[in-house]
């Protein structure tokens, strides 16, 4: 009773919080208000904590409001999650970690503007990046030009591509994930591809690393159609795609979208595999229903609907906890980007013995062997990337199964024959 109490009235303040970041200027919000409605919460932040001797200030930007803003929430709520064990085992290098967010909105400009502000105003030691891969590369530089050590947690290749010193990423590169649904395509006897894309940069990146990687293996791409974020009518686009008679249809596409093009594909039709750029969310697979099943994603994260479908020991610890602080399992996997990012970040300093900006970034790139959610932190190879691989996964009676155990199950070919 406790917990149900406990979870309504975090959910309440979380609600006041995000109403509070709408109503505040256009230099962007700090996103503590959630906490500062929990008092001694780890989170509970202000501006103000980067003149307090004795913390650390770790500063990240979500979208907030917009269409992204569930997603953001979740993922922030697995930044604050980490920092509160991190602080209740004696913060980083002995200084409390001050959490200090903000409301980017999903605008490149705003967050070239928040960037500004941590930097100027907050003092910030460190960044979690942005969930959305546009917003990370337009404040790439400027974070980077004042010696923050950030830990980006978008998926596109894009801001990865620049060089930056001071920047690395905890979630995977979907050029890597383009890689092995292609060879997935390719052993599932795939020969032509119709692709679906938004225009966002991660979706637009995702969308022509596949049609490079594809083309490559002697995959014909029969079209490419593409839609505006904030869409919910993609029946043109699934004529298009499905007239074109593709083998497959590839969806570049964020959870918003995965259970509306879902339905919309299997409604016109299509009977086909269909492959995702990332995961199918757990919350999409309970709106789309048996229209999910034959989608294909290679990710590090499964997202549940019960903590009983978890068999992955560290998984189903933090999904244990997140569900006893939140009152839900979380929404999006963007909760568990946010978590392994501070635990990088944190074994980074750990390396270092120091909270120097340039030992950081020396101790981060020396890390290898850490278990997080998402698999095994490696950076020693010098590319700034935790990650390099991950399972592939098809839903199957809408459940999520390792797509070799699939196959090999005889699934594959039961799904042929239903066709």
């Amino acid at each position: 009773m406790f917990k149900k109490i406990y979870a309504a009235v975090l959910s309440a303040a979380m609600i006041c919080s995000l109403a509070a970041c709408s109503q505040q200027s256009s230099t962007g919000t700090t996103a503590a208000a959630a906490s500062q409605a929990a008092p001694g919460s780890s989170a509970e932040t202000s501006a103000q904590a980067a003149g307090i001797s004795g913390e650390f200030i770790l500063g990240s930007p979500q979208p907030l409001t917009g269409v992204n803003a569930q997603a953001a929430q979740a993922t922030l709520n697995g930044i604050m999650l980490a920092v509160e064990e991190l602080n209740a085992e004696g913060g980083l290098n002995g200084q409390t970690i001050k959490l200090v967010t903000y409301d980017d909105q999903g605008s490149p400009e705003e967050a070239v503007k928040i960037a500004n502000k941590m930097v100027e105003v907050d003092k910030v030691d460190a960044v979690i990046g942005p969930l959305l891969s546009t917003c990370q590369m337009a404040q790439g530089a400027l974070l980077n030009d004042a010696k923050i050590p950030t830990i980006g947690i978008g998926l596109s290749p894009s801001f990865m591509e620049n060089g930056w010193e001071y920047i690395v990423r905890s979630s995977l590169n979907s050029d890597y994930v383009m890689k092995i649904l292609a060879q997935n395509m390719v052993d599932l006897d795939i020969h032509s591809l119709a692709i679906f894309s938004g225009q966002d940069d991660s979706s637009k990146k995702a969308a022509g690393s596949m049609k490079a990687e594809a083309e490559a293996l002697g995959i014909t791409i029969t079209t490419t159609e593409t839609y505006v974020d904030g869409d919910t009518d993609f029946s043109g686009q699934a004529a298009k795609l499905i007239n074109t008679k593709p083998d497959a249809i590839y969806a570049a596409t964020y959870a918003n979208v995965q259970p509306i093009i879902a339905k919309q594909l299997r409604q016109f039709g299509f009977e086909g595999l269909c492959f995702n750029k990332e995961l199918f969310q757990a919350d999409s697979l309970r709106v789309a229903g048996s229209a999910a099943n034959g989608w294909i994603f290679s990710y590090p994260y499964i997202s549940y609907k019960t903590v009983d479908e978890c068999d992955i020991p560290n998984m189903k610890e933090f999904i244990v906890k997140y569900e006893e602080k939140y009152g839900a399992l979380p929404y999006h996997e963007g909760a568990m980007r946010g978590y392994d990012a501070v635990k990088v970040l944190a074994e980074g300093i750990k390396n270092a013995g120091s909270t120097d900006p340039d030992a950081i970034m020396a101790g981060i790139k020396s890390i290898s062997g850490l278990e997080g959610l998402g698999g095994t932190f490696d950076y020693t190879s010098g590319d700034g990337e935790g990650l390099h691989s991950c399972n592939s996964y098809v839903i199957a009676d809408e459940k999520y199964t390792v797509l070799d155990k699939w196959v090999s199950d005889g699934g594959f070919e039961a799904f042929k024959a239903g066709k």
